[in-house]
């Protein structure tokens, strides 16, 4: 039971899933310990900046495999949680994709505090103790689970992926790199060099290694595989999940 007059913890519960969410939602409301802001999908996350005061904690699902382009919207919110948020905001990512070392990279780029695998919040109970005691919890954002994934895309300690992936979405990207016309065109060098000034990616080959000349951007196949690393839900090897 609460203190009597101890303040109650503000909720707000982002996620695209309706059963999961109205779920988490019934779970907290019920604790006299929480009060329930708001349950909101992505898209309506994205609308509101003066909610984000109201609140203590913020649940974010991180992926939605539905989506056509960028499969980890949770990403996007976060980062605009952050820009219109107070600072003193408890930020917890949630996925059921906990050991796709895209979504952990991208949600530590966007400071994302705690990081939860999605079946540890169908738990009441530790869906309760991450809210009123995250510290305890100790679930804050891991390190890559496979470091060697990331090399293999050029990816660094030094590179941006979520800038890449908002460069990536504003120029059409993945739509230009599918049909692939004059690739050894003047056009496609220069947006090779825009793309890797935002980027900062290290040039790789296509088996994973250094290139054997020097190279000072990432090829048009390295750009379109680290694309599809960094936006697109991966199935979770046997004995992951």
């Amino acid at each position: 039971m609460a203190q009597a007059g101890a303040a109650r913890k503000g909720v707000i519960i982002v996620d695209d899933d309706v059963v999961n969410r109205l779920g988490m939602a019934a779970v907290l409301s019920a604790s006299d310990q929480v009060r329930l802001v708001a349950d909101l999908d992505h898209d309506q996350a994205m609308t509101v900046t003066d909610l984000w005061h109201d609140a203590d904690v913020v649940l974010v699902d991180a992926a939605d495999h539905r989506r056509e382009h960028d499969q980890f919207p949770g990403v996007a919110v976060v980062e605009h949680i952050r820009r219109h948020g107070p600072s003193r905001l408890t930020v917890i990512a949630v996925t059921g994709h906990f050991f796709d070392d895209a979504v952990r990279r991208r949600m530590r780029e966007a400071r994302a505090d705690f990081f939860y695998h999605r079946a540890d919040m169908a738990d009441p109970d530790r869906l309760r103790e991450a809210v009123l005691r995250p510290e305890a919890a100790r679930r804050k954002m891991p390190g890559p689970f496979d470091p060697e994934a990331q090399f293999r895309h050029g990816v660094s300690d030094h590179s941006r992926v979520n800038q890449a992936v908002e460069f990536a979405l504003e120029n059409a990207l993945e739509e230009r790199l599918a049909e692939r016309a004059e690739p050894r065109s003047r056009r496609w060098l220069r947006l090779r060099a825009e793309f890797n000034r935002v980027a900062r990616l290290t040039p790789i080959t296509g088996d994973g290694r250094l290139p054997d000349r020097r190279q000072d951007e990432p090829s048009l196949p390295q750009i379109s595989r680290f694309i599809a690393w960094a936006t697109k839900v991966k199935e979770p090897t046997p004995g992951q999940d």
